[in-house]
């Protein structure tokens, strides 16, 4: 009864409730080195910006994009193969193969990389928005909605020096978004509750180049421009962002 009552004062007081389309945001940092080390148990943790633009459902318009951080954690697991977790606008799992070059304990000025990287990223969005039900009346009420997509990416650097490498990346993403509106009143967002339900499947492709420089033998610091084109929500856009990080490596 409390929660019902606090929803329809809500819905009395416009101030205290904005009203947004189901949106998706995965954001865009990569900051992927193709240099990988050898040897197990190598860790590398960094923090970061990871820039986005939310894709929002229908014809509603884009917002500007909109910077969130992320940290990572990378542990080298041998053979040049490594695996990475990445908390930020998205979850993100993935494993990296570096199968061309000298790796990252013996890379020296002049070397040539490459490696390929398979991830899986899921993300949750939430908000309060408007929806039609079947009799075509407007209903307002909350919406949640799941993206879950796969990421594969090429990633091909160059060592200029001990201390910089310039690396870059072409890389494709396909998934789908599941969601649902739910009634205000209705209390657990469980899916017995859910008023009317909404599905997408899309994909995006991009290139990306970063330049990483580091400053001492442990702290290293990278920047890096991606352009991106992505189909969510049957929208074709196109987008350019930049991010940054730091890097500590044991």
């Amino acid at each position: 009864m409390k929660r019902c009552a606090a929803a329809l004062t809500s819905l009395i007081v416009l101030t205290g409730c904005q009203s947004t389309p189901p949106e998706a945001d995965p954001g865009s940092v990569r900051l992927d080195s193709p240099e990988v080390h050898s040897q197990p148990f190598n860790v590398k943790l960094a923090i970061g910006t990871d820039k986005g633009r939310p894709i929002p459902i229908g014809d509603a318009p884009l917002e500007s994009n909109e910077s969130d951080f992320y940290a990572s954690a990378e542990m080298s697991l041998g053979g040049g193969f490594s695996a990475k977790y990445q908390v930020g606008k998205a979850v993100k799992w993935s494993v990296k193969y570096q199968f061309s070059g000298q790796h990252a304990e013996t890379a020296q000025a002049g070397n040539i990389s490459h490696a390929i990287a398979v991830g899986y990223l899921s993300d949750q969005e939430s908000g309060y928005g408007e929806y039609k039900n079947h009799n075509s009346a407007t209903i307002r009420g909350d919406w949640e909605l799941d993206h879950d997509f796969i990421d594969i990416a090429w990633i091909t650097g160059y060592r200029f020096s001990e201390d910089a490498l310039i690396y870059g990346s072409a890389f494709y993403q396909f998934g789908e978004i599941d969601g649902a509106f739910y009634n205000s009143c209705s209390g657990p967002h469980t899916p017995e509750c859910a008023q009317n339900h909404f599905s997408d499947d899309g994909s995006a492709y991009g290139l990306s180049v970063a330049v990483e420089y580091a400053l001492t033998r442990h702290f290293l610091y990278s920047m890096e421009v991606s352009h991106s084109r992505f189909n969510w929500f049957n929208r074709n856009e196109n987008d350019t962002l930049v991010n940054g990080n730091f890097i500590y490596q044991f």
